[in-house]
């Protein structure tokens, strides 16, 4: 069963070429990870790419240099949220760049003994959120395979649930298993207070804290949609110690259109060890 492009042509370029110029303009003189970074996870947005694109390709040409077997990709559903998460079921996901393939070894692991949370196929479809990151994937890491789970209730309960399966299906492989999570920023606020929230938000995202940032996060100081992965990736983190995380890029879509009226807030940030 193959995914189809639902948004090559819109959110991003439709021909392989095009993709790949702009990749190759947004990282030239970018910085990669060194060595004493063993990156666990990144956090990249998802809008369109004149908009986000340049932030995600700078965290993924971050830590391109690193041997990447396979991504889970966490990333919200924009379209319902009447399920806690789902795991996609399809084996192969088309891009302009070629085909990626699903981690079978992972799907088992994180649908093992619920045969219910593959189930959402039409949402699964439609998602900008997941689609958007897999050109990036196929460029940087042309081998590796994915696992995209969508979440539907963006909570802490949810998040904990989910995190423990992560646990488990990571630590079930021998592979080397990244964490990527899908999320803009704050939305449709003037330029000076998105900047402060997203601050706000990085300065959080930072502490690996997921009790403080939902604590931010329900009391509107800042935001973010991609905030039940966020939070199913903090909580998976909390036993990893020596995990630690920065920002690698920062920006809000009134840079790139001039208008700060109303603008959406993008961060690419680390979690190494």
């Amino acid at each position: 069963m193959v995914r189809k492009t639902s948004h090559a042509g819109s959110f991003y370029p439709r021909f392989k070429e095009q993709i790949i110029a702009m990749i190759n303009q947004w990282i030239a003189g970018e910085k990669v990870a060194p060595e004493s970074e063993e990156a666990l996870a990144l956090l990249v947005p998802h809008a369109g790419y004149i908009y986000s694109g340049a932030c995600a390709a700078k965290g993924f040409h971050y830590i391109s240099q690193q041997p990447f077997d396979s991504f889970i990709i966490l990333h919200p559903s924009h379209q319902a949220i009447h399920f806690d998460y789902s795991v996609s079921p399809f084996e192969q996901y088309e891009t302009p760049l070629g085909m990626l393939n699903l981690d079978i070894a992972l799907y088992e692991l994180l649908t093992r003994n619920n045969p219910d949370i593959s189930n959402q196929i039409r949402y699964h479809e439609i998602e900008h959120s997941m689609e958007v990151q897999l050109p990036f994937i196929k460029y940087f890491f042309p081998e590796a395979q994915i696992c995209p789970v969508m979440i539907g209730r963006p909570y802490p309960q949810v998040a904990m649930e989910l995190a423990q399966r992560l646990k488990s299906a990571i630590n079930g492989t021998e592979k080397r298993v990244g964490i990527i999570v899908s999320s803009d920023l704050s939305h449709y606020y003037p330029a000076t207070r998105a900047e402060i929230m997203d601050s706000i938000f990085a300065e959080q995202f930072l502490t690996l804290d997921p009790e403080k940032l939902w604590h931010s996060i329900v009391s509107e100081n800042c935001e973010a949609c991609g905030i039940g992965g966020i939070l199913t990736l903090l909580y998976y983190l909390k036993e990893i110690p020596e995990a630690r995380a920065k920002v690698i890029h920062y920006t809000h879509s009134g840079k790139v259109t001039g208008d700060n009226t109303q603008v959406v807030g993008y961060l690419s940030a680390l979690v190494y060890r």
